[in-house]
């Protein structure tokens, strides 16, 4: 059990949660506990949430810049923490400040970022010495990007979202991510795939590939079977990807249910062209890059 002595001082910390990206995701079957299998490549962009983290006598108290989130139970970070205070007996509250940079619902895992940021972070803060498989059944309590966000960097998600392998790093500097002004449910898409659009390949030889082959090659195996939902009830998800692929993107893709598109360009003066004229539309623009983990923390 973790008890606060009288002589220790409250304790904080703070760290930057990094947004993912989708590389590739194919829908393999459906589950019979609803969940469908899936074989994806999950990448994270530099793009982050500040988390700042400070003990307290009692309680979970969340608050943040972006005044929709919700502050209770809903919330998956106070899932986090409540799940580590039960597992561990720990008789301290938290109190977190969520500054929100990464675009809400836009298939960029804000919300698993932060959840599998605040584990690590009250792993340390408590000395608790979670191994991976400790994080991981916290993880299993939220939801399954967070299985993700806990490796970080490349890797490749198996299962409902729940098995995870790590693969090379996969690098690209020049990319540009458009937020459009539509919020899309998750699991209202997953409602709305057909049998037909699953592919019923169980194999593995997409994980092989990404651990073997160049950038320059896997950049032309991008591929994601949500689109074709998601463009049927929102056509200005595919109008983005068009337009990208028109101002020289050489790969343009939804992130995982969206709404958000990404372009891989080859230089960065071709995505600043593509993010000028994308501009005259688009509000929510960013420069963006892969980064190797999912969470750092600040100095």
């Amino acid at each position: 059990m973790y008890l606060l002595r009288k002589k220790d001082c409250m304790k904080k910390t703070k760290l930057k949660s990094y947004g993912k990206i989708n590389l590739y995701f194919e829908l393999v079957d459906k589950r019979e506990d609803g969940y469908h299998d899936i074989k994806s490549v999950i990448q994270n962009i530099d793009i982050f949430d500040e988390i700042e983290i400070e003990e307290i006598r009692s309680g979970i108290i969340i608050d943040s810049n972006y005044k929709d989130i919700p502050k209770g139970k809903d919330n998956t970070v106070y899932q986090a923490i409540n799940s580590i205070k039960k597992e561990y007996s720990v008789d301290k509250g938290i109190k977190i400040y969520l500054n929100k940079r990464i675009p809400h619902s836009a298939g960029l895992g804000g919300g698993s970022s932060n959840s599998a940021a605040v584990i690590e972070g009250l792993n340390k803060m408590w000395n608790l010495n979670m191994n991976s498989k400790e994080k991981e059944k916290i993880a299993g309590e939220i939801g399954t990007d967070v299985y993700f966000f806990l490796k970080g960097g490349t890797v490749y998600v198996g299962g409902k979202g729940d098995k995870t392998r790590k693969i090379k790093d996969f690098t690209w500097d020049n990319i540009l991510l458009v937020k459009p002004d539509i919020n899309i449910s998750t699991a209202y898409i997953y409602s709305r795939i057909k049998k037909n659009y699953l592919s019923k390949n169980y194999n593995q030889e997409i994980f092989n590939t990404f651990n073997r082959e160049k950038e320059e090659l896997l950049v032309k195996l991008f591929r994601n079977d949500l689109e074709r939902v998601v463009e049927i009830e929102y056509p200005e998800v595919s109008e983005i990807k068009k337009e990208m692929l028109t101002n020289k993107a050489i790969a343009a893709m939804m992130s995982g249910s969206g709404s958000a598109v990404f372009g891989f360009f080859k230089n960065s003066y071709d995505l600043d062209e593509c993010y000028k004229t994308l501009s005259k539309r688009y509000h929510k623009l960013y420069k963006t890059k892969t980064i190797g983990r999912g969470f750092d923390y600040e100095r």
